[in-house]
């Protein structure tokens, strides 16, 4: 049977100390679950230690039985289970989403895991693909989630990599092999409310099963070009520089607005990031060097040869989060930050009080740039 990733390529990448646990998103559905026996497996010849979460976010009253059984689970394979539970619901699939990731990435630190497996499937990728084409992407970029990536909260997601190893397998074929091992699954019946247009794209794709073949076929080669379009998007990141002052220096690297879109994200300290024609308009507009604008909380000045990033004063948030200054800086004894006299003009405005401060902005980048340079891993025999 193939499937899934290879999990010691991953580990080699990833998670190479084995002291660090792995932490596994599940629910009971039918995806996770087939992750968690994937993880099991593994883990029982590697000797890794697995803590699952299950997250319960408190919108139905089935949800805690679905924990309960998803315990179960763990117990009998000899895993940690904790159940999370969100405490300020709203009925939103984005709200209960960034909700889901503050709460994982937030107890993947309690207990020391770098990596947070989460058991999204090719039906998931060719669903937002479908979502993304319709709100008007063009590009690769529609082929997402992706193998490897950055927790998509911050500060709460610091240095923790969000991992998919089932995300080109189909969840038809991850059903298929649970019923050969005699596992069953919990059906969420969020899952089936034509409220989220999510559910209607799989509804839509569920009544029309050729056109559903066809858009797989096409996702596949999409995977495929937008993963040789990350390793390069990983290969420019490496170029970037970042002066203890929180200064980004973007000299070497290609000014394509993806490139700028998440050097904006590390700049501004959050996990939001400009439009991709606000950045290509900017890029239009500051075609000369010293001209400078604001765009999504981070400040970009044109130079000679590329832009430097600042922080947007007027955004900058002058408290601490998850223990970091504006999702930027983080206290160190031993740091000595610039005096504001000797800081660029673009981060002056926005920076911490006194010395002992180290900028965090380079580890963002580094980290943004192992993802995107992962390479393609194929399925392996089980």
């Amino acid at each position: 049977m193939r499937f899934g990733v290879d999990f010691d390529a991953l580990a080699a990448r990833f998670f190479p100390n084995p002291q660090h646990p792995i932490a596994l998103a599940v629910s009971g559905g039918s995806d996770s679950l087939a992750l968690l026996l994937l993880a099991h497996d593994w883990a029982s010849r590697s000797g890794y230690e697995v803590h699952v979460f299950t997250v319960d976010h408190g919108l139905r009253e089935a949800a805690k039985t679905e924990a309960e059984t998803v315990a179960t689970h763990c117990r009998r394979l000899g895993h940690a289970h904790t159940t999370l539970i969100w405490k300020t619901p709203k009925p939103t699939q984005s709200a209960a989403r960034r909700a889901r990731y503050r709460l994982l990435c937030e107890h993947a630190h309690k207990i020391g895991a770098r990596c947070l497996l989460v058991g999204h499937t090719l039906d998931d990728v060719v669903e937002t693909a479908i979502i993304r084409r319709r709100r008007g992407v063009r590009d690769a970029s529609v082929a997402g989630p992706v193998l490897a990536s950055p927790a998509p909260v911050w500060p709460e997601g610091q240095s923790v990599t969000l991992l998919r190893p089932l995300v080109s397998e189909t969840r038809t074929a991850l059903r298929e092999t649970l019923v050969r091992g005699g596992w069953s699954w919990i059906d969420d019946p969020s899952n089936e409310s034509a409220a989220f247009e999510r559910v209607r794209v799989r509804q839509f794709l569920a009544r029309h099963s050729k056109l559903s073949r066809q858009c797989e076929h096409f996702v596949r080669a999409l995977q495929s070009e937008r993963n040789h379009q990350d390793i390069a998007i990983g290969q420019a990141l490496k170029t970037v520089r970042v002066r203890s002052d929180g200064l980004i220096q973007a000299e070497k690297a290609p000014n394509t607005p993806r490139l700028l879109a998440l050097l904006a994200r590390c700049a501004s300290g959050s996990d939001g990031e400009p439009r991709a024609s606000a950045l290509a308009q900017l890029v239009s507009d500051l075609d000369t060097a010293g001209m400078r604008q604001t765009l999504g909380g981070a400040w970009f000045q044109r130079t000679k040869h590329g832009f430097q990033i600042g922080r947007d004063p007027g955004e900058s948030k002058p408290e601490c989060v998850c223990g970091l200054f504006d999702g930027r800086f983080e206290p160190n004894a031993t740091a000595n930050l610039p005096l504001p006299e000797e800081q660029a003009f673009i981060v002056r405005g926005s920076s911490p009080p006194g010395g002992n401060w180290r900028e965090i902005i380079s580890d963002r980048i580094a980290h943004m740039a192992l993802c995107y340079s992962t390479p393609a891993l194929k399925p392996v025999e089980h």
